[in-house]
Formats: C-alpha cells, structure tokens, sequence
C-alpha cells in the first residue's frame, strides 16, 4: 500500500467515526424533540404561565470532536462535575444559564458556561390527588422534554476573575435535546436527574487558536436539586 492510499485510508476512517457520532448525538436530540411533541397535549393542562427555577448540579460529561490533535473542548474536559443553572419557563419556552465545573485527579479542571433557549414541556406521570379540601395538590413526579440552541463558553481550567479571553478556549454553538425527571416535595422544592446531548461546533482550542474549530457530539448527565417559583 502507497503512503498516499494508506493516509486515505486512515482519513476516511476518521471521518466515518465522526459521522456516526454526530449521528448518535443527533439521535439523542430527536428522542426529546418526539417526546416533546408527544406530551404537549397533556402538559396543556397543567402547565404554569411562568416558572422561575434554580437548581444545583452534580453529575459528568463526555464528547469529543474533530479538532486536530485531540483539541476539542469536550474531549479535554469529560469527566465529573458539578454546578449550578437559572432560569424561566414561559409556557414551553425555556431559556437558561448554566455553568459546570469539571473536576479531575488535580482538583479543579475546565469550566463550561451555556445559554440555552428552546421549547420544553412539564408532563405530569404522578399526580399528587386532592387534599382535605379537595383542592388539586399538584404532581409529585413529572417529566420534562425539551430541545434548545444557543452558545457555550469553555475555559480549559478554572475561571480567574475577572473572566477575560485570554482564559477562554473554546467558544460557539450548541444544539441539545434534553430529558429530565423530577420528583416534587411542594411546589417549590425537586429532586431530580437529566440528560442532555446533542451537538457543538466551537471555536478555538486550548492554545486559543481562533484559526481551529472542532464540531462534534456531547453527552451529560446530572442529579438536579431545584426550587421553582410561579403561576
């Protein structure tokens, strides 16, 4: 075999492993875009004009991409993490910020801070019954599908404020689909646990580099503790 052949060859194979990893990541969105659909109807009913939430994360992530070199932002920094997210729900609309913090054998590794905005519903899977009163008590367990896009902000160790550049690594879109349970303790307090993968097209690499872009797949998983507040 010729080198010329031979690095067809391994080029070729890269890019099919590539492929199917936007694929899969893709999949895992439209798996929330079909539950989406599938439970607005009965969401309608019980959905809150609007809902303010705050919730504490810990969990982990995984991804990787197509920047040279093994640059890519998810690849550089999978792994556990913890964190915190705000947002609003107005009907379906969600729209959110979270920041996660990665950690590793060192201590504190990258960050990722994500703003998000997309469709999500509330579907109810246990209602809470009536109290003495016969009033509705509200669900104790629901589910929530959703699909989103918007920008992330990676830093490939831990921010130093003030946040400047010259720390971030890695910045651009990201498209999400997205699943989470929760358990309801009142109508201010959850327990609860989401997924979320999909796909990013980032700019820059751990040296900064503007001039490399890296697009690929991400997948997370994390516990949630939430407070919500709305009508």
């Amino acid at each position: 075999m010729t080198p010329d052949r031979a690095r067809r060859w391994v080029v070729a194979g890269v890019a099919g492993r590539m492929r199917a990893r936007v694929r899969a990541a893709v999949l895992v969105g439209g798996v929330g875009v079909v539950a989406l659909v599938a439970g607005a109807g009965r969401a309608e009913a019980h959905a809150k004009l609007i809902d303010l939430h705050a919730s504490a994360l810990a969990g982990g992530a995984i991804g990787d991409g197509s920047a040279p070199g093994g640059r890519d932002f998810y690849r550089q920094t999978r792994g556990p993490g913890f964190g915190g997210e705000v947002g609003a729900r107005l009907l379906i609309l969600d729209a959110s910020i979270r920041f996660v913090q990665m950690v590793g054998a060192n201590g504190r590794e990258g960050t990722l801070l994500s703003m998000l905005l997309g469709p999500s519903v509330e579907i109810p899977v246990k209602e809470g019954g009536k109290d003495a009163s016969g009033h509705d008590r509200g669900p104790l367990v629901v589910v929530r599908p959703g699909f989103a896009v918007g920008f992330g902000f990676g830093t490939p160790a831990p921010v130093m404020l003030p946040l400047n550049d010259a720390q971030i690594s890695a910045k651009g879109l990201l498209i999400v689909g997205r699943f989470g349970v929760e358990r309801l303790f009142g109508p201010v307090f959850g327990l609860g646990a989401e997924v979320q993968g999909g796909y990013h097209y980032f700019f820059g690499g751990v040296i900064n580099d503007a001039s490399t872009h890296s697009s690929g797949w991400q997948l997370a998983g994390f516990g949630t503790m939430s407070v919500h507040f709305g009508i």
